[in-house]
């Protein structure tokens, strides 16, 4: 598989598209796509924020001198719920920083995680807890089954319009309502 086949997705943001089998983990989820290769993929959910302020999650971290932040944090996925994750505007980055695209870095280190604590912040940023993970090819598949839509990459959903308000903003953008499409129609 070649270089590009392999970035494909990246910076893509996917949804879960709407099956007859009823309500999925990840119904009415915008995932944003942060990497995508041989190995796997892997991905956060841009649109689920839980009822923890960062305030609360720093200081559970024991991160001193916090400036106010009432911001949520994001259910980033099912995978690994302890972990943190900081997508966010790619003006700043950190020594762990990974570039998913011009626009968008995702960022793991516990220093950029104090920064953002002590008002260090980037411009735009959402901090999750767990990832949304797949294995070698297994989004491949999914996507071969019609499991996924995938849209282009779009800053001012993620970081500006209201988690609540992000899916009907894409079917805005697209022209038609993204819930009520069915991928497997025509299909036997």
């Amino acid at each position: 598989m070649g270089k590009n086949n392999e970035d494909h997705l990246k910076g893509k943001i996917l949804f879960f598209s709407p099956n007859d089998e009823g309500a999925s983990y990840f119904t009415d989820s915008l995932i944003y796509m942060c990497d995508h290769n041989s190995n796997g993929s892997l991905g956060l959910i841009v649109n689920r924020p839980l009822n923890l302020k960062l305030d609360d999650l720093f200081k559970g971290l024991k991160i001193r001198e916090t400036k106010n932040n009432s911001k949520s944090a994001f259910l980033g996925g099912p995978v690994n719920p302890g972990a943190i994750f900081i997508l966010h505007s790619s003006e700043k980055s950190w020594k762990g920083t990974m570039e998913v695209t011009h626009n968008i870095s995702m960022t793991t280190d516990l220093e950029a995680i104090e920064d953002i604590a002590q008002g260090s912040c980037p411009e735009e940023y959402i901090i999750t807890l767990g990832y949304t993970g797949w294995g070698p090819d297994q989004l491949n598949d999914e996507l071969s089954d019609n499991a996924w839509m995938t849209f282009p990459e779009n800053v001012d959903l993620i970081f500006k319009i209201e988690p609540e308000k992000q899916v009907d903003e894409m079917s805005k953008i697209l022209g038609y309502d993204i819930r009520m499409i069915n991928p497997g129609f025509g299909n036997a």
